[in-house]
């Protein structure tokens, strides 16, 4: 009786210790995900229990939905029953996804990381192969690093994260523009930027085929010299030890 007891105390602090967050109505789908994984950690495979905690994470705006299940709950099933009314009711359709797929979904603040991994959602169960998404993808970029990224041949996963170099790399050249064109030499500054970042996406899109050569056949000296001056940041070519900014990675302090 007593380990009976003990099991009936286990489960129940198990079932406290659950902290859901509270319902995402933009994503069903996964937060029931959680909420599944919390309970499978927690070993809560009481229906009831995990039927409550469900019910105690809508907000007013979810639980009209499923009112019914609320006031006069089912005998049995009551999560599942829950859980499917809740999906049905909030989870986008797959005409709103291929909507949003095809047209309306942009970069805006995301990295183009985070961006393709929001576009794969959007995807799932809609029969999209990865040449339809990778050119869905590279539209949304910024028009400077579409054609460098439409000829890149790897995997969509790494064509992402190039796109997420090149395009930090073109944010920080525009902060310098602004700061430059307010000077006598803006014109210059400039030019100096665009020529800057033409090696940079000239660098990052040999870099994995510079990987994947044999460490054996070894570098020139004149491609050490030139590798080395691309270690170092726009700033610091530019302005030397006067420089104020500097961007990672950059071997001016370690020459110098």
């Amino acid at each position: 009786m007593s380990t009976e007891n003990n099991n009936a105390e286990v489960a129940a602090t198990a079932a406290v210790s659950i902290k859901l967050p509270d319902f995402w109505k933009n994503d069903p789908v996964m937060w029931f995900a959680q909420a599944e994984a919390q309970f499978a950690l927690g070993r809560v495979v009481n229906d009831e229990t995990k039927y409550y905690h469900i019910i105690g994470k809508v907000d007013q705006t979810v639980i009209c939905h499923i009112s019914d299940l609320v006031v006069a709950p089912p005998a049995d099933n009551k999560y599942a029953a829950v859980k499917e009314r809740l999906i049905s009711r909030f989870v986008l359709s797959a005409e709103t996804r291929l909507e949003r797929l095809l047209g309306s979904y942009e970069l805006g603040d995301l990295r183009p990381t985070h961006l393709l991994a929001k576009m794969r959602e959007l995807a799932i169960g809609l029969k999209v192969d990865d040449n339809l998404l990778k050119m869905l993808f590279i539209q949304r970029l910024p028009v400077n690093v579409r054609p460098i990224l439409s000829c890149h041949d790897g995997t969509l996963d790494k064509l992402a994260e190039m796109a997420d170099k090149m395009v930090g790399v073109t944010s920080s050249l525009t902060t310098a523009a602004v700061d430059d064109a307010a000077g006598p030499s803006g014109a210059s500054g400039l030019q100096e930027q665009v020529d800057f970042l033409t090696a940079e996406v000239r660098r990052l899109t040999t870099s994995e085929r510079t990987r994947n050569r044999s460490a054996s056949r070894g570098r020139s000296s004149s491609k050490s010299r030139t590798g080395s001056q691309k270690e170092v940041c726009w700033y610091h070519r530019k302005y030397g030890r006067d420089a104020h900014q500097c961007r990672e990675p950059c071997a001016f302090n370690s020459k110098n």
